[in-house]
């Protein structure tokens, strides 16, 4: 970013949406809920940046727990938003913390899941 370059900050999006987003969230009993979650939230937050983004949007943002991010906008997408918001702007960090808390989740469901499922079949009394 260049000296004299505005930065526009959408901290105060991601404070109106943070605390239902993590109830939300906590609240997810299969790890594949948590990308609806997340996809869910992120839409919300988008369309309060352009409100050109609406839930017809919903399938240009996608979930990605392998990734460094945790998410990835269509191409479409970042049009909308345009490179003045993608490049000078915290909306990419906020996406990436939303989005790692969705992955954090699904973590902790996927390793409770096999946990579970260990504990069940050590259960099982043997058949003869």
């Amino acid at each position: 970013m260049k000296k004299g370059e505005k930065f526009l900050s959408f901290v105060k999006f991601e404070k109106e949406i943070e605390s239902a987003y993590r109830e939300k969230l906590s609240a997810t009993k299969r790890p594949e809920e948590t990308a609806d979650v997340f996809i869910e939230f992120a839409i919300n937050f988008l369309s309060k940046i352009k409100p050109e983004i609406t839930r017809n949007h919903i399938d240009q943002i996608y979930f990605d727990p392998d990734s460094e991010n945790g998410y990835k906008l269509s191409p479409n997408l970042e049009k909308i938003l345009g490179n003045e918001i993608l490049n000078n702007s915290d909306l990419p960090a906020i996406l990436k913390r939303l989005a790692l808390s969705a992955v954090h989740r699904r973590k902790a469901l996927v390793s409770n899941n096999e946990r579970t499922n260990m504990f069940r079949m050590q259960e099982k009394p043997d058949q003869h």
